[in-house]
């Protein structure tokens, strides 16, 4: 066979793989990085629960979609706690949410029809006349069946309480009455301690969509975006409160802006040498600094890890003042 029919071929055949094979679409998501929490305790629950109040924080969570078609997005999962469980939550928006493709109910109607007849036809002459059947008597009867069907419904927005209410969870799916990407707004209403003047919510968001496949058999949901973030909350009014919740917002940003900036130092420390390294490809020796280095401090409260001296000393500086600002942020919530 001809090479270069070969070459053609085998080309073709790439670029089908290609197609075939088209990427999930990639989502990025956002949210406001300090709420103000507003005191709304009513009467009934302050003679109930006389050492605790309620508060509501407001907030919205943002999403854009990078690449790929939005008809390709299946759901977005978010999940939002307490870490320290300083607070409980009692209510939550949106609520649990159906829809459906129509706009009213489906109508029905059968018909069923039952016919009968009988024909005479008379021929030849007077005297040898023959009947064979033509004057036709019949009769007709027809029944109608209307009825009406309710429409098919779909959850569009699920929601609830998670870790014994210390959180609460919103997952959404796509539909033809609305969008997933774009800003939406969520209300958490919790129940506090009376002196409670702040702390953080960790907000966990995730996107899932298709992965098509050579065929329709082939396709596969995955997660085709991710994202954590804490949000610093304070009682709003407090002025004090609002500084500390400011200052470790500031430092947040600072820790991840001077890691990203540190990449390449980070990843030439975490294999020291030529043999760490080599290991670290064939998957036979733990690096120096572990992959979930910056997932670990963000998600604790003190240093101490065994990695952190390995650290570039920058990264050491805005790792300590995030450290401290969290501390200072979670002293309020007593």
């Amino acid at each position: 066979m001809d090479r270069t029919f070969i070459s053609l071929l085998c080309l073709a055949i790439a670029s089908f793989t290609t197609d075939a094979n088209a990427k999930p679409p990639r989502v990025r998501f956002d949210t406001m990085p300090a709420v103000a929490c507003r005191d709304v305790t009513d009467e009934e629950f302050a003679l109930l629960h006389s050492g605790e109040r309620l508060l509501e924080a407001k907030f919205e969570v943002s999403s854009i979609l990078d690449s790929g078609s939005e008809a390709e997005l299946t759901e977005f999962f978010f999940r939002m706690t307490s870490p320290q469980q300083s607070f409980r939550v009692v209510d939550y928006s949106p609520r649990t949410t159906l829809s459906s493709d129509y706009s009213g109910g489906i109508s029905i109607e059968k018909k069923k029809e039952d016919a009968r007849g009988l024909g005479l036809n008379a021929t030849g002459g007077w005297e040898g006349a023959k009947l064979t059947g033509s004057g036709d008597a019949g009769s007709k009867n027809s029944l109608t069946t209307k009825y009406e069907l309710v429409a098919p419904m779909e959850s569009v927005i699920a929601s609830g309480t998670i870790q014994d209410g210390y959180g609460v969870y919103f997952k959404l799916r796509r539909s033809r009455q609305g969008t997933l990407e774009g800003a939406k707004e969520y209300q958490i209403i919790f129940r506090a301690s009376q002196h409670w003047r702040g702390d953080f919510l960790h907000v966990h968001c995730e996107a899932r969509g298709m992965q098509r496949g050579f065929v329709h058999q082939l396709d596969e949901e995955v997660q085709c975006g991710f994202g954590q973030f804490p949000i610093a909350l304070y009682l709003a009014g407090d002025e004090e409160a609002q500084r500390i919740a400011e200052k470790f917002v500031a430092s947040n940003h600072r820790f991840r802006s001077t890691a990203i900036k540190s990449q390449q130092e980070i990843k030439r420390r975490s294999y020291p040498t030529v043999l760490h390294e080599l290991g670290g490809l064939l998957e036979l020796a733990e690096p120096k600094i572990p992959p979930s280095w910056l997932e670990q401090i963000l998600s604790d409260s003190a240093s101490g890890y065994e990695f952190e001296n390995r650290l570039p000393a920058q990264v050491r500086t805005a790792a300590s003042e995030y450290l401290v600002a969290k501390r200072e942020l979670r002293k309020l919530k007593h």
